[in-house]
């Protein structure tokens, strides 16, 4: 990993499926972070981090694929198909942020994490929007 530094201080590595076997998002990605050793006799070392990750593309690129797939004609590319599995990969996105959400409160109980209040404060704003279902 250490020629990744010589080029560039912090890098990403995205690895992508060519094969996928299940609908969303065929890459896995990583960044590379400074692992420091409690013991100080260790040298820290970078070490690669999952993260989640997303594919977007700006307005004038959606264009030009729109105009190449009319150009290509082929019967089985359909715009609710298509429509349907980028909102099933933004679910899956959803899906896993909620859960990072949801296991911070867990993770500063046990010590892992620091209390951080501005997460605190974004978070009692999000339940602060929900909208109130008990009402009769």
């Amino acid at each position: 990993m250490a020629t990744y530094f010589s080029y560039v201080p912090t890098p990403v590595l995205v690895i992508i499926d060519i094969h996928p076997k299940e609908r969303g998002i065929p890459t896995k990605s990583y960044y590379a972070v400074e692992e420091v050793k409690e013991n100080a006799t260790q040298k820290s070392q970078k070490v690669f981090v999952h993260v989640p990750s997303e594919i977007v593309a700006r307005e004038v690129e959606e264009i030009g694929v729109e105009h190449l797939l009319r150009d290509a004609k082929d019967t089985t590319i359909s715009t609710l198909g298509t429509e349907v599995t980028g909102k099933l990969a933004a679910l899956k996105v959803l899906d896993g942020r909620l859960t990072e959400i949801r296991s911070y409160p867990d993770l500063v109980i046990d010590g892992k994490l620091p209390l951080n209040h501005e997460i605190l404060y974004h978070l009692q704003n999000v339940f602060n929007l929900l909208p109130n279902l008990n009402v009769s």
